[in-house]
């Protein structure tokens, strides 16, 4: 990850509510933006394509070598953060639930004993360079069963970048095992904050995926539910494969904590969880018998042993509710 100091005198120069309340004025940069996923330089028009080509490429070997992606350029400027990012907040609502599968402050603790969940995945991309990686993601129950929440850096390059190609979920990785399936990428949803300018407080995304021989994703594996405006003071749990050491990427990693105020527009948790941990979520209410949450945040970047994510406000919500519904 790089830092961007900016200079001293730079700086003194399902839905619950109908809408937030008292919101701040709408930013240019929070403007979503939905683009068609690439499998091989090209968009797919079916499921049966899409789960042939995503296998063929991605192969046991392919798995194995992919590499963390490296954590976004943070550009340290309170001021361009508060002015880009001023803070839609609303009231605190949950847009959906957790849901089963219908077919058949201070230091975290990653020593406490979480059970993995079907609900978490390990995401694996190409870049424009040619270069396989890895990032984290998580299922979402929303209408038509088939969202991941994830970080924007972990679909698309940021400014003067491209989406990423080959895009697919593995629901509970282990150790080259993928006992769900692969599910390959259908539609990225993200913000031009991020996908025009590159800023990490809006380094989040959704993606819709395609169904695997017939069944949806959260039908195959169960959904979390997801929170917007919440206290940026509330325990949490995280889960995510950090693949950069003291972690290799095989498994998953959670962290039981609390989450901070970071900055305007981001929270912090002291995880320590290396770059491959990006776009893990950050549970509020998660029930380990279970194996969901609510998704409150996700892993954006880590910086001296703590990992920052984007504060989920009513813009999150908007991008999210243009992801939920779409087939």
């Amino acid at each position: 990850m790089t830092r961007l100091a900016v200079p001293l005198a730079v700086l003194l120069v399902l839905g619950v509510g109908a809408g937030p309340a008292g919101a701040a004025a709408v930013s240019p940069s929070s403007e979503p933006v939905e683009s068609a996923a690439l499998i091989n330089g090209r968009v797919v028009r079916d499921a049966g394509t899409a789960q042939r080509l995503i296998n063929a490429y991605w192969t046991p070997e392919r798995m194995r070598t992919a590499i963390a992606v490296p954590d976004p350029r943070v550009i340290e400027d309170p001021a361009l953060e508060r002015r880009d990012r001023p803070g839609n907040v609303g009231r605190p609502q949950t847009a959906v639930r957790p849901a089963g599968p219908s077919a058949a402050g201070g230091t975290g603790s990653t020593g406490r004993a979480v059970n993995p969940s079907a609900g978490v995945g390990k995401v694996f991309f190409t870049k424009s360079d040619g270069k396989n990686y890895v990032c984290s993601g998580s299922t979402l129950n929303n209408e038509t069963r088939n969202l991941i929440s994830t970080a924007a850096h972990c679909i698309h390059g940021g400014k003067g970048g491209v989406n990423h190609e080959n895009w697919m979920y593995a629901p509970l990785y282990a150790a080259g095992k993928t006992p769900y399936g692969k599910f390959a990428a259908k539609w990225f949803h993200a913000t031009k904050g991020w996908t025009q300018h590159g800023y990490h407080w809006w380094d989040f995304a959704f993606v819709n995926v395609w169904p695997l021989n017939g069944v949806r994703l959260v039908d195959k594996t169960g959904g979390n539910g997801i929170s917007f405006n919440q206290s940026k003071s509330i325990g949490v749990t995280v889960l995510a494969y950090p693949a950069k050491a003291p972690y290799d990427g095989q498994k998953q990693v959670s962290c039981v904590t609390s989450l901070q105020w970071a900055a305007a527009a981001q929270v912090k948790v002291f995880c320590g969880l290396t770059p491959g941990a990006s776009g893990g979520p950050m549970f509020q209410n998660y029930d380990t018998t279970i194996g969901f949450g609510f998704t409150n945040t996700v892993v954006a970047y880590v910086w001296k042993s703590r990992n920052y994510g984007p504060y989920f406000d009513s813009d999150v919500l908007t991008v999210f509710n243009r992801a939920r519904n779409k087939a």
